[in-house]
């Protein structure tokens, strides 16, 4: 059952919560799994959807109508541009983006294509952001799998300076299995339209990310925040400390319901360690 059905998650204005993982490699650049083996193994971690980003191709992009028919799981079709000084995820059906152009470029194409730009894995060493932008794209990768000490607020200091009004996502960048982190590890929750059938919904997930209505959690069953409408839906959360850029409050209770406020807000254990993330 996906983690969304299990979890019991209210549904709003016709949209429901669904849970994925952003950011994934096959055969067809350097991870080890087919894409079928790769939108099987999504699957069987509870998640709804999952986005195939090989690094500098869309070779992958003919297989994804049919394997997410026969798998049972929404596929969005990715790339990601790679370059020495930084990578991004273009979601959608656009066609190969070059990445020997300027970023400004990728992001026109991504625009007109009617797809989404999202900025990858900002601080990672040798992959860290490093391109200047005329405008910089309002998507991000902030919780990406090798933040592994969750008390490091670097990636939230930058996401502060990027662009007041940030949509966060993550990115488990899945490999191979030797990695030991399946897809959904952080897990990305998108409010997005639902399309029934799974070959076609790759669209809602993307409009879902494009107008803000994400969060992120560190696996499908990990402590979840969400921004539902005018409230927050804290799940799993007792004990943790619900932290916004003006106030604090602890959790008390396995489902919590409050008043939203404005911004991003975050859960964090008493050692400030980030457990979860809403936009």
């Amino acid at each position: 059952m996906p983690a969304s059905a299990r979890r019991d998650l209210p549904e709003l204005d016709g949209l429901r919560w669904r849970a994925g993982e952003l950011h994934a490699h096959t055969v067809h650049s350097d991870g080890s799994l087919t894409v079928t083996e790769l939108a099987l193994l999504a699957r069987s971690e509870g998640l709804d959807f999952l986005a195939v980003t090989d690094h500098n191709t869309v070779s992958h992009h003919a297989e994804l109508p049919a394997v997410a028919s026969a798998a049972g799981i929404t596929l969005i079709p990715g790339q990601e541009v790679t370059t020495d000084l930084g990578h991004a995820n273009a979601f959608g059906d656009l066609g190969w983006i070059d990445f020997r152009e300027h970023p400004d470029a990728w992001a026109r194409a991504v625009r007109d294509g009617g797809g989404l730009l999202s900025v990858n894995h900002p601080l990672a060493a040798d992959c860290a952001w490093r391109h200047p932008f005329t405008e910089r794209p309002r998507t991000a990768e902030i919780w990406h799998s090798g933040w592994w000490d969750r008390t490091w607020g670097a990636p939230l200091s930058w996401a502060q300076a990027w662009r007041d009004d940030l949509v966060f996502v993550g990115g488990g960048d899945y490999h191979r299995p030797e990695e030991n982190h399946p897809p959904g590890s952080p897990c990305t929750w998108v409010l997005a339209a639902d399309h029934g059938d799974p070959a076609g919904g790759g669209s809602a997930i993307v409009e879902g990310v494009r107008a803000g209505r994400t969060a992120v959690s560190s696996g499908p069953s990990g402590p979840l925040l969400l921004r539902h409408g005018d409230e927050f839906l804290v799940l799993g959360g007792d004990g943790l400390v619900l932290w916004g850029s003006e106030h604090r409050s602890v959790i008390r209770g396995d489902r919590v319901t409050l008043p939203a406020r404005r911004g991003p807000h975050r859960l964090e254990t008493t050692r400030n360690e980030v457990m979860a993330l809403c936009t």
